[in-house]
């Protein structure tokens, strides 16, 4: 059974995992909030913090990514406007030297929709959770979306605007929605 707490924090729409923070006590609540808030200025200033770009380099978000709990090997680049699943930064690993860029999307759950038929209300639906790796050297194209459990190969190529349901190969480039192999490399 879940926590009053919980439920009420569900209620309001301010969490919903009940695996995660089903018994959240009332003062679990407050510190949860305090250690998470921090992480998200961390994530809305690597998001859209063009007032400071000589500031604001691709290695820099990089660093900020990982103090907000993702596994960020070296030399990786992130470009703008890139989203993570910041409540779950810690299910994404990046590895050496891959390249992100501007206006992706990192996502670590979804709404679980295999049981869903007519007459269910989609926000009742449960999460699923799964990590995301991107292996070493790969890149992400521009406006790309990577969804829960993939692992982009080492070497791979995501095309732009790609919607990335399935592990990529290593050395392959894949595009589309959803991404498809369009080459070996």
């Amino acid at each position: 059974m879940s926590s009053l707490t919980f439920r009420f924090l569900k209620r309001l729409h301010i969490i919903s995992n009940e695996d995660k923070h089903g018994n959240i006590s009332f003062f679990g609540a407050i510190s949860y909030v305090f250690k998470t808030v921090w992480k998200l200025l961390l994530f809305k200033y690597c998001y859209s913090s063009f007032i400071l770009e000589p500031l604001n380099l691709k290695k820099i978000r990089a660093v900020f990514w990982k103090k907000i709990g993702c596994n960020v090997g070296k030399d990786v680049l992130i470009g703008h406007s890139v989203s993570l699943d910041y409540g779950n930064a810690n299910m994404i690993t990046i590895e050496d030297k891959v390249i992100i860029t501007n206006c992706c999307i990192l996502l670590c759950h979804r709404r679980d929709m295999k049981n869903y038929k007519k007459g269910d209300v989609s926000y009742d639906l449960p999460y699923i959770y799964a990590p995301i790796t991107l292996k070493k050297g790969c890149q992400i194209g521009m406006g790309s979306i990577i969804m829960p459990g993939v692992t982009v190969g080492e070497g791979a190529i995501v095309g732009a605007r790609s919607v990335v349901t399935r592990d990529v190969p290593a050395w392959t480039i894949v595009a589309g929605s959803p991404a498809k192999i369009i080459k070996e490399l």
